[in-house]
């Protein structure tokens, strides 16, 4: 069974519309232990607002929290997912595209987030179970093996008998 993203979806999906002000969401980010908000306009998601955003456009950038809006200051041009996508595919797509999390939709609903982290880790522990099973199978094909070559080298002495038999 293949590592499918439908189950690894672990970020909660909170949103906040675009003309919160930073201050604002940031309190509520911090309040709730969020990483990242959805931002909305009129009900439809125009950016993600990350913790990075928060330190590299707002704090790193000396500008005031509370006279920027999060449609200001957020990541537009997001990159998403269906929900059924595999864990292998996300990971490509958050490397190309120099993304740490992707949105995940099923039809045109939005489902959650996926970060690379909980992917990478869903993806190991998935090739890790594969390669518990490829071991095992592995190992009972070598028990076979030796058994019969056992059996082979126990019937050797019955072996040469015969052969001096016929070749008498």
């Amino acid at each position: 069974m293949a590592c499918n993203l439908s189950k690894f979806i672990t970020e909660s999906v909170a949103s906040l519309d675009s003309s919160t002000n930073i201050q604002t969401a940031a309190a509520y980010m911090a309040e709730h232990g969020l990483g990242s908000l959805v931002v909305t306009e009129n009900g439809e998601v125009i950016g993600l607002f990350t913790e990075r955003d928060l330190l590299t456009r707002v704090v790193g950038a000396g500008k005031d929290p509370d006279a920027l809006n999060l449609g200001e200051v957020c990541t537009r041009n997001l990159i998403s997912v269906s929900s059924d996508s595999s864990c292998a595919y996300a990971i490509k797509l958050m490397r190309r595209n120099r993304c740490r999390r992707l949105l995940v939709y099923r039809h045109d609903n939005l489902q959650g987030l996926v970060n690379m982290s909980e992917v990478a880790h869903a993806l190991a522990d998935h090739n890790s179970s594969k390669n518990i099973l490829v071991n095992l199978v592995g190992g009972i094909t070598l028990v076979v093996v030796l058994v019969v070559i056992g059996m082979l080298i126990s019937h050797i002495p019955d072996m040469m008998q015969l052969a001096d038999r016929t070749l008498k």
